[in-house]
């Protein structure tokens, strides 16, 4: 569950950062290359969980969103006339997701009543 997570949250933010060169109908660099790298480490959290490497694959989701909920939150709370946008919500609302996801402990098994 946790992988297919990570990766859905990777694409995600892949996503936003190109919906902001359509938003803006020319390439923002800047967004591109921050959605880039921040969704293929979240891809790349995904990789690890799914190869049993619970402990680095967490290490890899929490830090990534951590990383996109405190910049989306730095840009909405210092410019919300300008970052104010479906875009920017999409973005915090995955991060915020995955971070509960991936913190959540897992089930571990069945009751016997």
């Amino acid at each position: 569950m946790k992988c297919y997570a990570s990766i859905i949250f990777g694409l995600v933010l892949i996503g936003t950062g190109l919906l902001r060169s359509v938003e803006a109908q020319a390439f923002k660099p800047n967004a591109f290359w921050f959605c880039l790298i921040t969704g293929l480490l979240a891809i790349g959290a995904g990789y690890l969980f799914r190869m049993d490497k619970s402990r680095a694959g967490t290490a890899v989701a929490v830090m990534t969103s951590l990383l996109v909920i405190l910049f989306y939150m730095y840009c909405l709370i210092t410019q919300p006339e300008k970052d104010a946008t479906y875009r920017v919500c999409i973005a915090l609302l995955a991060g915020f997701t995955e971070l509960s996801l991936v913190l959540l402990p897992a089930k571990t098994g069945q009751s016997t009543q």
